[in-house]
C-alpha cells in the first residue's frame, strides 16, 4: 500500500516531494519520485508484494509508459498469465501488471482489475495521463485542476500543502477516471433485471475465495483482523483464522462496552489471540485534533470512529502487523442497516446501491485514512465484486427477513455462516461502531461546552459548513483550524457531508448520547475554537 503524488502539466520536483512529505506515513518503506520535463510523479511505498524488488514508480516500453499505484490487484497471477508471452516483467509486484495492461490496451485496461487501487500513469510518447480509481472507492484519489495542470494526491492534506486555491479541491469519485481531456466514469454498479437467487452455498464459496484472496503478500508478512464481536467482522475473522494460525484479532471499547465482551467471546470461540484496545472520554478528548486531521473530516461520525480505528490501528503496528482484513461494506450489500426495513422491496436493489455508491465518504474512507495513519493496510473482503454484484440483485426476501418478532436483516449471510460461529454472535443485532464501543459519552461532554449563543452565531457565520449540532461545531473548528477554505463551497461535501445518514447521525449527535461521563476539563480543546468564535459574538451587520 503506498501514497502517490503527480503533477502534470507541469514539472516541479519540490512540489512532488513536498506532497509526499505529508503523506509519509501511507509508506515509510521507501520514496522514489521522477521527474520529466511535462509530469513529475512519486510514491510512498508499504511493501507486502515483493518486498525487495516491488520498488515504484514503474517504467515500462523502453521509459515511455510511468506508474504508480497504491493498491492491490488480487487477480494479478490471471492477468500475468495472459500476457506472459509477450512482456518480460521486472518484479513480482502486483500493480506492475497495470503498466503493461495500459500499454496494451490503454483505459480499456481497467475492467480486467479486480482489485482495490488508485493510480497515476503519465504516457509519455502520447504527452497525456491515466488516473483511475477503484470501483467502490476503497483507496482514495483527489485532484486540483487550474490552467491545464492537474495535480493529484492519495489524501487532501498532501494537495493542501501546495501554493494552489485550496478550494478548488476535489475527489475523483469511485469508478472513474482521469485524462487530459477531464473525468468520467468507467464502472458503474450492475442492478440486473434477472434477479441472483438466494443460495447459502454460493454466498459461503463466494465469502471463502474473496477472503483467501485477500490475503495475499509476501509470507514474512503478519496479518491481523479488526473485531466488533458483530456479525461481519466475525465472519472475516472466522474465515481468515483457516488460512493463518498466527492471526491477531483487535477490538476496541471503554470497560464493558457491548463490543468488547462480544470480541472476547469470538476470539475465544476461533482460537485466536485477542488485543483489546480500551479508552476513556479524558483520552478520545486529547486526540480529537489528531482524529480530525486523520480523516480530514469534521462528520461526527468520521472522526469518532475514526479515533477508534486509529488505535486499534496502532496496536497492529505494535504487533508488527502490516495487514488488516475488516469486515466493511457488509451492511451496505446484505441490507444490514435497520432503515433498509422500511424501503420497499422492489426499490432495495436501488438503496444498496445507492449506500455502495457513497462508501467512499463513510466506511472507506475512515478504515482507510485511520489505517495508513499508522502504516498499516486494511483490506475487505465484503467488497469482492463478484459477492458485490450477487448480493445486490437478491431479492429483499433473502435479505430481510420478515417474523412475528422483528425482521432479521443480512438473513442469507447469517443462515450462509451459520457453523462458523456461536448462535448469539450470529444473530447479534447492529450496533454502531461508535455506540458499540461506548465513544458517544464524548458528545455529552462537547456538547455541554458549547453555549446557545455560540452554536447559533456559528451556523450563521458558515452556512456552508452545514453545522447541525453543538459537538459537530467543535470538530468544525479543528478542521477548519487546519484545512482553511479547502473544497471552498462544497466544503461540506468534500469532508463534512455523510450521505445516506446524514440526517439520523444529526438527530443522533443531538439527542443521543453516552453516560454524560467527564473525567477532565477540555478547556485547552475548546480554547481552539473558541478563539476562532470570539469575533462571532459581535453585533451581526
Amino acid at each position: 500500500m503506498c501514497g502517490i503524488a503527480a503533477l502534470y502539466g507541469t514539472s516541479d520536483a519540490g512540489k512532488v516531494e513536498l506532497m509526499l512529505s505529508k503523506i509519509q506515513h501511507r509508506g515509510p518503506d521507501e520514496t522514489h519520485a521522477t521527474v520529466t520535463e511535462r509530469c513529475s510523479f512519486g510514491i510512498n511505498r508499504l511493501s507486502i508484494m515483493d518486498i525487495d524488488g516491488g520498488s515504484q514508480p514503474f517504467h515500462i516500453a523502453n521509459g515511455t509508459v510511468h506508474l504508480v499505484c497504491n493498491g492491490q490487484i488480487y487477480n494479478h497471477a490471471a492477468l500475468r498469465a495472459d500476457l506472459e508471452n509477450d512482456v518480460i516483467f521486472s518484479s513480482g509486484s502486483d500493480v506492475e501488471v497495470i503498466a503493461h495492461l495500459y500499454h496494451q490496451y490503454g483505459a480499456e485496461l481497467l475492467p480486467r482489475l479486480d482489485g482495490m487501487f488508485a493510480f497515476f500513469i503519465y504516457d509519455q510518447h502520447r504527452q497525456d495521463f491515466l488516473a483511475a480509481r477503484d470501483r467502490f472507492g476503497i483507496k482514495p484519489l483527489y485532484y486540483l485542476q487550474r490552467d491545464g495542470a492537474w495535480f493529484f494526491a492519495s489524501e487532501i492534506k498532501a494537495l493542501q500543502a501546495l501554493s494552489e486555491d485550496a478550494a478548488l479541491i476535489k475527489e475523483l469519485p469511485p469508478g472513474w477516471m482521469a485524462t487530459s481531456e477531464g473525468i468520467r466514469p468507467w464502472f458503474d454498479i450492475n442492478i440486473s433485471m434477472r434477479r441472483s437467487v438466494p443460495d447459502t452455498r454460493l454466498v459461503r464459496a463466494l465469502l471463502e475465495a474473496s477472503v483467501e484472496k485477500h490475503m495475499q503478500a509476501d509470507p514474512q508478512v503478519k496479518f491481523g483482523v479488526f473485531l466488533s464481536g458483530g456479525l461481519d467482522s466475525s465472519i472475516i475473522a472466522a474465515l481468515a483464522a483457516r488460512h493463518r494460525q498466527d492471526l491477531v484479532a483487535f477490538t476496541i471499547g471503554m470497560p464493558g462496552s457491548p463490543d468488547t465482551i462480544a470480541a472476547r467471546q469470538v476470539a475465544s470461540h476461533l482460537g485466536i489471540r485477542l488485543v483489546e484496545c480500551s479508552f476513556t472520554v479524558t483520552q478520545a478528548l486529547a486526540q480529537l485534533r489528531c482524529a480530525v486531521q486523520v480523516t480530514e473530516s469534521y462528520n461526527s461520525v468520521m472522526v469518532l470512529e475514526g479515533l477508534m480505528t486509529m488505535q486499534l490501528a496502532q496496536a497492529a503496528a505494535e504487533e508488527g502487523i502490516k495487514v488488516i482484513l475488516s469486515g466493511e461494506g457488509a451492511d451496505e450489500i446484505f441490507a444490514g442497516y435497520g432503515l433498509l426495513r422500511r424501503v420497499p422491496p422492489a426499490r432495495l436493489s436501488g438503496q444498496l446501491k445507492q449506500l455502495l455508491g457513497h462508501l467512499h465518504k463513510t466506511e472507506c474512507r475512515r478504515l482507510d485514512r485511520a489505517t495508513m495513519a499508522c502504516s498499516v493496510e486494511a483490506r475487505v473482503p465484503f467488497l469482492d465484486p463478484l459477492l458485490v454484484e450477487y448480493a445486490v440483485n437478491l431479492p429483499a426476501s433473502g435479505l430481510i427477513q420478515k417474523s412475528s418478532q422483528r425482521p432479521t436483516e443480512k438473513w442469507l449471510l447469517r443462515e450462509a455462516c451459520r457453523d462458523l460461529l456461536p448462535e448469539n454472535i450470529l444473530q447479534r443485532v447492529k450496533l454502531a461502531f461508535d455506540h458499540g464501543s461506548g465513544i458517544l459519552a464524548l458528545l455529552d461532554t462537547l456538547a455541554d461546552r458549547v453555549t446557545d449563543a455560540a452554536f447559533e452565531e456559528t451556523r450563521y457565520r458558515y452556512p456552508a459548513a452545514r453545522i447541525a449540532n453543538k459537538p459537530t461545531l467543535v470538530f468544525y473548528f479543528i478542521w477548519r483550524d487546519i484545512f482553511g477554505e479547502t473544497g471552498g463551497a462544497g466544503s461540506f461535501e468534500l469532508c463534512g457531508h455523510y450521505p445516506v445518514m446524514q440526517e439520523m447521525i444529526d438527530k443522533r449527535t443531538s439527542e443521543t448520547g453516552g453516560t454524560g461521563e467527564c473525567e477532565a476539563d477540555i478547556a485547552p480543546l475548546l480554547t481552539e475554537w473558541t478563539h476562532h468564535a470570539a469575533p462571532l459574538h459581535k453585533s451581526r451587520p
